[in-house]
């Protein structure tokens, strides 16, 4: 029997995934402030439309705004810390499902030790195991 479990990628800090790095960033805050700027057109568009539901367009509007506002600035605060991160360090980068064999009369703990992938530059360099 097969089991999903989660592993976690850890990149490895090297000049070249630094500058990957700062470009995912900066795409990101693109995208959001793109995604804002759209927003915005369709709230005074749908103000325009539904002058009696003017209140309830303009709290959703809001909400859905201040959630990308709050990502750019997370995503900004990840292009600031990128600077100061020290070559060679390693940064978590997500998460991930593996499939695990299940047999009879294999020691629990041993399946489900954490497990951790270590990438440099696009390639897999280890896989730790990292005991509880």
């Amino acid at each position: 029997m097969q089991i999903i479990k989660k592993v976690k990628v850890k990149q490895i800090v090297t000049e070249a995934s630094k500058t990957v790095l700062l470009q995912k960033f900066q795409n990101r805050i693109q995208k959001l402030e793109q995604e804002i700027q759209q927003l915005k057109f369709e709230q005074k568009k749908l103000e325009h439309q539904h002058k009696l539901n003017r209140q309830k367009v303009i709290v959703k509007f809001k909400q859905e705004l201040d959630k990308r506002t709050e990502n750019i600035r997370f995503w900004q605060n990840q292009l600031e810390q990128i600077h100061t991160l020290p070559l060679e360090s390693e940064i978590f980068e997500r998460e991930v499902d593996a499939l695990t064999e299940v047999e009879v009369g294999a020691k629990w703990d041993n399946i489900m030790t954490e497990q951790v992938i270590i990438i440099k530059d696009g390639t897999v360099i280890r896989i730790d195991e990292v005991g509880e």
